[in-house]
């Protein structure tokens, strides 16, 4: 029978956990390595499909990047809203409005496709595409007014 103490140190269905071989169970084979980690058979390796993590100089990377499309985003919003062109055929008054606006959702949009369709791309070549995109989408437009 356990004391008060040992129950304020468990869970309710902790026994059960530990009893189903569950991935997160502690449960340990004869030579006391966890059989969750220990390969099924010699000379296999761990499963493929395990997350592999991304390195911290690549978190950084995307940071940066993330941090600059939006930096380019708000240069593109103020350009938009301090945008005096009017003209005067309805038609192409609206599709420069369009352009105006998609040109403040392109960076946004640059770098979730970048990170959505380079899903399984190598790190290197997310961060060379981001690269690219810092290349084009630069707001020349604010950059001539504000310098």
């Amino acid at each position: 029978m356990s004391t008060h103490e040992e129950d304020a140190l468990s869970w309710a269905g902790d026994d059960d956990r530990l009893t189903t071989g569950s991935p997160q169970s502690a449960k340990r084979d004869a030579g006391g390595v966890s059989s969750v980690n220990a390969p099924h058979a010699a000379g296999e390796s761990a499963s493929p499909e395990a997350p592999s993590g991304l390195s911290s100089v690549a978190l950084v990377g995307f940071g940066i990047f993330g941090g600059v499309y939006l930096l380019f985003s708000v240069a593109w919003l103020i350009t938009a809203l301090r945008n005096p062109t009017e003209i005067l055929d309805p038609l192409g008054n609206a599709m420069f409005q369009l352009g105006l606006w998609s040109a403040v959702a392109s960076p946004a949009i640059w770098f979730g496709a970048v990170l959505y369709l380079g899903r399984n791309r190598t790190v290197a070549s997310k961060l060379l595409f981001l690269l690219l995109g810092v290349a084009v989408l630069i707001p020349w437009p604010y950059v001539a007014w504000a310098g």
